[in-house]
């Protein structure tokens, strides 16, 4: 791996270019002179003074007591300990903060949606907003699924939500059946869920209900990107649920699927 490559990865915990490229020139030193620091690094004289304060804050380095300030670089396993900790104990911090404005925030809502729990969540944050409404379903969780499949079928995770007493139930548009690569896996999703799961037509959007309090809809893009609306909304959900039943209801168990949909699709080509 390359200085450049070990710079970028540096610059991912926190460091700046420049201290990134003095920790660098630091590695092996145990007593080097600022000027010496300059030479190895070709950090700027006017920038390696701040680079080297910083990490000494940081963890990355220490200042050698003498005469003139002398700098040794701490070995990379301590200092990834050092970052550790205070990565921690900043974390501790916002804890309690949030814990404490928690506290004093108003509870009556404004007209900002934002005061509401309405939020907007980019196509590349709706997978970790998914899985976060998975964990966080206690009593029932509905799930309307359209092509082309965004989250891959995880029989795993669904038979866990279950056993802990979650009524799950997923509603499937059949043209996710034609995806070459995720189409078996739905099905054995399917079979192994049993009743649970159910195939219609077509499912004219992508939402979920959680628990009858709050609906995820997604929001198609013209440039054929998605973004989801999280809403946290007793009435909504309501509504959605029962557009949910109305499909529900018509929709076919996998096992009354025609056989030439309950066969692998064949890749070609």
């Amino acid at each position: 791996m390359n200085r450049d490559e070990w710079i970028q990865k540096l610059k991912k915990m926190g460091l700046s270019g420049y201290e990134a490229q003095v920790y660098l020139a630091l590695l092996g030193e145990t007593r080097a002179p600022a000027s010496r620091v300059v030479r190895k690094s070709g950090v700027p004289q006017s920038k390696v003074y701040g680079a080297l304060s910083s990490l000494v804050e940081r963890g990355f380095a220490e200042l050698v007591l003498g005469d003139v300030k002398l700098y040794r670089g701490i070995a990379p396993e301590q200092a990834f300990e050092n970052y550790r900790r205070s990565v921690e104990e900043s974390l501790t911090q916002s804890q309690a903060d949030m814990k404490e404005l928690g506290v004093k925030a108003p509870d009556a809502p404004s007209d900002d949606p934002g005061s509401l729990g309405i939020r907007l969540v980019r196509s590349s944050h709706v997978v970790s907003v998914v899985n976060d409404a998975f964990e966080s379903a206690e009593n029932e969780l509905v799930v309307a699924v359209r092509a082309p499949l965004m989250i891959p079928p995880d029989t795993a995770a669904d038979l866990r939500m279950i056993e802990r007493g979650v009524n799950l139930r997923y509603l499937i548009d059949l043209a996710v059946l034609e995806d070459p690569v995720h189409g078996p896996d739905v099905l054995q999703n399917a079979e192994e869920l049993g009743g649970r799961v159910r195939f219609v037509e077509r499912v004219p959007l992508r939402f979920m209900v959680v628990d009858g309090r709050t609906a995820m809809i997604e929001l198609a893009e013209e440039d054929n990107t998605s973004m989801g609306l999280v809403v946290p909304n007793k009435g909504l959900a309501e509504n959605m649920r029962m557009l949910f039943e109305g499909l529900w209801h018509r929709a076919r168990r996998v096992e009354e699927l025609p056989e030439s949909l309950r066969q692998p699709v064949e890749v070609t080509g």
